[in-house]
């Protein structure tokens, strides 16, 4: 059994041989390859290798070739910041009221979102049917969060909701584009990335969020293909909302209270996640990973595809990976 074809059942409910092993490895995966960031950021079939020979050194059940958190919003015009170990991107709203200048990107060859569509296009040509092939959209409420400032775009949120939501509205038809070209370039599904979300309320995500999410997810899942909705922190009081998108698969992190939310799942839904990054993904021990992958397993009845609750660090040992992958296979003897 493949990586794409125990993603796929274990989703659908099926037998499989293991959960999926789908850790979110992305700065981690330039540094065990040996890449200067730049380099796997902006140069594509850099990355499409690294990320290829990544999944076959680790036995990750699926391919989600990211890099950075401002590639969308560079394509808007943002300037890109490195400061030597990552990326961040200037705002590009100064005023929430004037929205002119922002104009949907086209994603051109060379650009950021184009130079995404041939990562996938490359990842495809190998990896189609082999591992479960994830594109990347950052979700609205968040791309509005990087353009405005997250302190300014919770301020918009409160005293300029109209205004915001317009900006939101600009991010979301471009996440629309984008997951669009992104199945068509060879990606299964994709996840959508909301970290933002954890920072509302969950009534505030229900009524201004959540309309957003269900079309993304309906859009993503219309042919087959599963979205994977990812917002890190606390989101205990997420969950019956980002469930009710109808996602296949949630990310949840350390947080969460993993046997209040698998019980919360409906039909071919699963949770993944939800291992601390920090403290026991980069600083853990490997004969602990046993314990704490079997836990997990055991709280949600099987229903939890294994990583992180978030990116591996960088600096995690490889051996604490390897530990990780090996604690999954281990569950079924």
């Amino acid at each position: 059994m493949n990586g794409y074809e125990r993603t796929v059942r274990f989703v659908k409910g099926e037998a499989v041989d293991r959960p999926p092993f789908m850790p979110l490895v992305i700065e981690w995966v330039s540094r065990t390859q040996g890449i200067a960031y730049p380099d796997f950021v902006y140069d594509p079939e850099i990355r499409a290798q690294a990320y290829e020979r990544c999944v076959e050194q680790y036995d990750l059940d699926c391919v989600l070739p990211d890099a950075d958190f401002y590639e969308q919003l560079e394509d808007f015009g943002a300037k890109p910041v490195y400061d030597g170990k990552g990326y961040s991107a200037a705002p590009i709203i100064e005023d929430v009221e004037d929205l002119s200048h922002l104009t949907l990107p086209e994603y051109s060859q060379g650009s950021r979102m184009g130079n995404r569509l041939e990562i996938l296009r490359r990842v495809a040509a190998k990896e189609k049917g082999k591992r479960y092939i994830f594109g990347i959209c950052i979700g609205p409420l968040t791309e509005f969060c990087n353009a405005r400032t997250t302190e300014e775009a919770m301020c918009d949120l409160l005293s300029e909701e109209e205004a915001a939501q317009k900006a939101i509205d600009i991010f979301f038809e471009n996440g629309m584009r984008f997951i669009e070209a992104q199945l068509e370039a060879g990606a299964d599904g994709i996840q959508i990335v909301e970290p933002c979300c954890s920072l509302i309320s969950p009534e505030l995500y229900a009524r201004l969020i959540l309309p957003y999410h269900k079309k993304m997810v309906d859009r993503i899942q219309r042919d087959g293909g599963f979205a994977r909705l990812h917002i890190c922190g606390d989101t205990n009081g997420l969950i019956p909302y980002t469930l009710s998108t109808g996602t296949h698969i949630l990310d949840v992190d350390s947080a969460v209270d993993m046997g209040k939310a698998a019980a919360q799942l409906g039909p071919q839904q699963v949770l993944c996640g939800n291992l601390d990054p920090t403290v026991d993904v980069l600083s853990g021990k490997p004969e602990d990973f046993g314990e704490k992958v079997r836990r997990i397993y055991q709280q949600t009845g099987n229903r939890t595809i294994m990583a992180a609750g978030c990116d591996v660090p960088p600096d995690t040992p490889e051996e604490n990976v390897r530990a990780f992958y090996q604690a999954c296979v281990n569950l079924e003897r």
